[in-house]
């Protein structure tokens, strides 16, 4: 699980970053605040099935369908204090009541992710923080710096 979970998010991530780095290059950064909006669930489950689940997670979100159930805000705690004691962050296994497996992996911000959740005043352009505030008037996905824990990725594989 731990494998195939690893796949499954650097395979969906690599999809994100380079499909929104497309946008960006076409439409700025505003116009990859709303790819972000319309089309980044459709593109994280491009490499999942029936069997597979996948979504992320984070306690600052910017999509409140990331806000995270009480088994996220548990691992994403965990992360955290791993973080805090500078401790490795390493994907996690963890099974549950009915025999499904879940995969946890953090997810650190890469200095490419500042120019939408950095700092509002240093690193996020007026035009940029604007089209944030028009798609996401409810966003708490700012003010990290690179290598925060942004959140999680997390895959339920189905028993």
């Amino acid at each position: 699980y731990l494998q195939q979970g690893d796949s499954i998010v650097m395979k969906t991530f690599d999809t994100l970053r380079n499909t929104l780095m497309r946008t960006v290059s076409q439409k700025g950064l505003p116009g990859a605040v709303q790819f972000c909006n319309t089309e980044a669930f459709t593109l994280s489950n491009t490499y999942t099935s029936g069997s597979v689940s996948l979504r992320r997670a984070s306690e600052r979100f910017r999509n409140k369908a990331n806000a995270p159930d009480e088994t996220e805000q548990k691992i994403l705690s965990l992360f955290a204090q791993q973080k805090t004691d500078k401790k490795e962050l390493k994907p996690m296994l963890e099974k549950d009541a009915d025999g499904n497996t879940h995969f946890f992996k953090p997810i650190l911000v890469q200095s490419m992710c500042l120019n939408c959740h950095g700092d509002l005043q240093a690193q996020i352009k007026p035009e940029t923080l604007k089209a944030i505030q028009q798609f996401y008037p409810n966003d708490l996905a700012t003010g990290y710096k690179e290598g925060d824990l942004r959140g999680m990725w997390h895959l339920v594989f189905k028993k």
